[in-house]
């Protein structure tokens, strides 16, 4: 039995640290990607964080606020990134009233719902397809601001008959779980917990989670892991500093990884300063935190990539071929290769807006590259090997 728990103690590391991500697991991305929200931890002003992201995401949540948006530009540009938006419209079905919900908060179906979907979905028909839209998000947390099941199966089957082939989802607060019902026209389940360090050992968590399975309408609906991905005060409190949440992030995908039902994680969340206003999102922790996210998003985006017409990719086996040191730097960086040879080296460094900032097409390999003139913030740095990409790394100059 000892030399039987050892040998799948190996497997399960090898597993866990392999190049891909088990196949039911294909989706990953943030909160706040693009919500016209400016993180206030950072100087610069900025609502879109695609470019940060795109490398190690293939979803990326979407804000509407108003049924004559039209976000076609904003579909298209995450599709550039090959990124897919999951489309947060509660602002167009859904209106606060008063304070009588389980949480706090009381929200009622808007009197003019339909007139208010009509002009959205024929404002924005062209983008509203499979090809290019994740999911539509209908509610935040639903029953535990007061919507009524009445009123969520409602809007569901609403959407679900003009645009049947797009998941619907809804994620729930686990305090409300009990109280959930779930319409048969919802693809996509999820629930939030913070402060729990370690779900896979939790019994709360692994609790809420059996009970989000139960709730489940249709046997074909599929579950996705909320991370807590993010730093609090009062989790300093508790011990826990900021650069100890990769380590939180690793246990919520050993979790994803070890349940098949669970086909993707979204993280709560990139830009910081939401909630609280020291509260810490991934792109404001250390670089470590950074890191463990990039590896696990790149692990998750192998298995599906919304620019390759088969949804699936083959890793290039030079796409971490380099790394940059020092990193996070100030003034200048140089790229440590490992055996591969190459014929003809370049490189772009991208902004956080998709600008190209700094780029040269012959690069002597050891050659330093001069970054002083950048301001802050997170980059994107790709290599390329006779125009083909062999490497992208995340930059951050502090």
């Amino acid at each position: 039995m000892k030399h039987f728990t050892t040998l799948l103690f190996l497997v399960l590391t090898i597993f866990l640290n392999a190049q891909t991500a088990p196949s039911h697991l294909k989706y990953f991305g943030y909160v706040a990607i693009d919500c016209f929200y400016d993180d206030p931890l950072d100087a610069g002003n900025l609502t879109n964080y695609i470019s940060e992201v795109d490398s190690f995401s293939n979803i990326a949540h979407m804000c509407v606020y108003d049924p004559t948006d039209d976000i076609s530009a904003r579909v298209n540009l995450m599709n550039d990134h090959c990124v897919k938006p999951i489309i947060h419209f509660q602002s167009i079905f859904y209106e606060y009233v008063d304070n009588n919900g389980l949480g706090g908060e009381n929200y009622d179906l808007v009197a003019n719902f339909t007139t208010r979907w009509n002009t959205f979905k024929t404002i924005n028909a062209a983008v509203f397809d499979t090809s290019k839209v994740a999911a539509f998000y209908i509610v935040d947390e639903p029953f535990w601001k007061g919507v009524t099941f009445a009123e969520l199966d409602t809007v569901c089957s609403l959407i679900d008959a003009s645009f049947p082939n797009i998941p619907l989802m809804i994620v729930e607060a686990s305090y409300a779980l009990s109280a959930l019902q779930v319409p048969t026209t919802i693809d996509w389940l999820a629930f939030d917990e913070y402060g729990i360090f370690d779900p896979t050992s939790n019994t709360s968590f692994l609790s809420n989670l059996a009970l989000l399975k139960s709730k489940k309408s249709d046997p074909s609906q599929e579950i996705f892991l909320v991370i807590d991905d993010q730093w609090l005060p009062s989790y300093g409190a508790a011990g826990y500093q900021p650069d100890t949440i990769r380590y939180m992030v690793q246990n919520y995908y050993n979790l994803a990884v070890s349940d098949s039902d669970i086909i993707g994680l979204l993280g709560y969340l990139w830009p910081g300063g939401l909630d609280d206003a020291a509260q810490l999102g991934v792109r404001n922790m250390p670089q470590s935190v950074i890191n463990k996210n990039i590896e696990i998003g790149q692990k998750i985006k192998a298995n599906y990539s919304p620019c390759s017409p088969a949804g699936t990719i083959e890793l290039n086996p030079y796409l971490n071929s380099f790394k940059i040191v020092p990193n996070p730097s100030q003034s200048s960086i140089h790229l440590e290769f490992n055996s591969l040879k190459y014929d003809k080296i370049s490189y772009k460094i991208i902004d956080n807006t998709g600008r190209i900032v700094l780029s040269k097409h012959s690069f002597n390999l050891q050659s330093s590259i001069q970054i002083d003139s950048l301001k802050k913030g997170i980059y994107t740095v790709t290599l390329f090997n006779n125009s083909q990409i062999v490497g992208i790394q995340k930059l951050m100059i502090n």
